[in-house]
């Protein structure tokens, strides 16, 4: 009987709560998180970041450039010319004087632009190609990771409000059987058939049993807050949620996310060792530059001209950096075979400790469900004898809190299972 109104009492919580709209589900808290989350505003804005990059390296390596450049030198010298000691900042010539040797330093002035283009950067720009066609990778795979992460946050929190509510509906039921029982030991009472001291106890049942409806309803806000929390959702209002039941996800026929990662730094390291080993290649830039260029401050303006030339580079040795370079990419490489083989065994440990708990939870909720059943018969033969006289109202209700334990045993277990699936379902990506 208890659990008929139990699943009466539920049920029209939830189809009222649908009729009037208010029940948003899992999928609404997932998406809403998905959409606040800073982080992965933050992932999905990389992309773009990486291809602004990009064209920077591209006018970096492939396009000229124009640089405006200049300097103005003066040697200052004193000098004791026609017998008498004088300072020149300047001096363009001189006999007897001391400062630098003029006919090695003197004097000069230079303003002009510089135009280059190399001519051997689309090498280095297919580099920083792969580099951030590789970092974008590791982008969209970090956004996987963080949606796979808060769908696990959120769900399991969405639990823990569907445990409180499924609570409060249970409290209910349990009210409505009390208040009946109540109502049928009231007659007997007034009739000489039961005593006051029934009714008092059925009171008291009645009172605990609102403490702890209002306790789970307390707990009820407290972890939708914590929910509208995680989601960014910004109402303190209690809303019904609708149920869920969750399934485990079958097994991936594609690389897991906790394993990708591994293998997109692994290229990401290859490619930074190439991206180092451009430095080894030949450099070739034309370069024109025109401008005005003096020693004569007198007539200046008669030196005004241009250049043109080529500049060539080419590291040759530099004490074995390249090699060194190339051992420590190794050492990097087999640090990340030995992160991803740790990944792969604590994942497939997960998941077969997840399946081992369900299997348990499987047969203790079985058990749990032959208690109910009997604990029902039970009752129902007591709520018959109550009527008859031949039973006491305490041995009812010993044997309804025995019930009602159960019940609440049953509700944790069915949340507790539930907890489980969503973590299979986490490391089953």
């Amino acid at each position: 009987m208890i659990r008929m109104y139990f699943i009466f009492v539920f049920s029209c919580f939830l189809l009222t709560a649908a009729g009037q709209g208010t029940s948003p589900d899992l999928a609404y808290y997932i998406e809403v998180a998905r959409n606040y989350s800073p982080l992965l505003n933050d992932y999905r804005n990389q992309p773009q970041i990486e291809q602004v990059e990009l064209q920077r390296l591209k006018a970096l390596y492939t396009r000229s450039r124009i640089e405006l450049n200049g300097d103005y030198l003066f040697v200052p010298v004193i000098t004791k010319d026609g017998g008498q000691t004088s300072f020149r900042w300047n001096a363009q010539d001189a006999i007897d004087y001391y400062g630098y040797d003029l006919g090695e330093s003197s004097g000069h002035l230079h303003a002009g632009a510089t135009w280059t283009q190399p001519l051997l950067g689309h090498s280095s720009y297919k580099v920083a190609q792969e580099l951030s066609g590789i970092n974008i990778e590791i982008t969209r795979n970090n956004i996987r990771i963080e949606e796979n992460q808060l769908e696990r946050l959120v769900t399991e929190q969405y639990l823990l409000c569907l445990l409180d509510q499924t609570q409060i509906a249970f409290a209910d039921s349990i009210a409505a059987v009390l208040e009946h029982q109540q109502e049928i030991v009231r007659l007997f009472a007034d009739k000489g058939l039961a005593k006051q001291s029934d009714l008092h106890l059925l009171a008291i049942e009645r009172e605990a049993n609102a403490e702890l409806r209002l306790s789970s309803l307390q707990a009820y806000h407290t972890h939708l807050m914590d929910l509208n929390l995680l989601c960014g959702i910004d109402d303190t209002t209690d809303v019904a949620l609708a149920n869920i039941g969750l399934h485990l996800r079958l097994p991936l026929d594609r690389g897991s996310l906790f394993t990708e990662q591994y293998r997109l730094d692994s290229l990401n390291t290859a490619a930074s060792l190439h991206s180092f080993n451009l430095q080894y290649k030949p450099r070739l830039d034309l370069f024109v530059n025109g401008g005005m260029q003096t020693g004569s401050f007198s007539q200046w303006y008669r030196h005004f001209g241009w250049s043109a030339g080529l500049t060539f580079t080419w590291t040759l040795f530099d004490g074995r950096q390249k090699r060194w370079k190339e051992r420590q990419a190794e050492l990097q490489q087999q640090s990340i075979r030995i992160y991803r083989d740790h990944a792969e065994y604590q994942r497939n440990m997960r998941l077969r400790q997840c399946l081992s708990e369900l299997e348990k939870y499987d047969r203790r909720e079985e058990a749990l469900e032959k208690q109910l059943a009997e604990y029902e018969c039970v009752l129902s033969d007591y709520a018959r004898e109550i009527t008859a006289g031949q039973v006491s109202v305490l041995d009812y209700i010993t044997v309804l809190r025995n019930r009602i334990q159960t019940e609440k045993d049953c509700l944790l277990l069915r949340t507790n299972r539930q907890l489980v699936i969503a973590t299979y379902n986490y490391w089953n990506h």
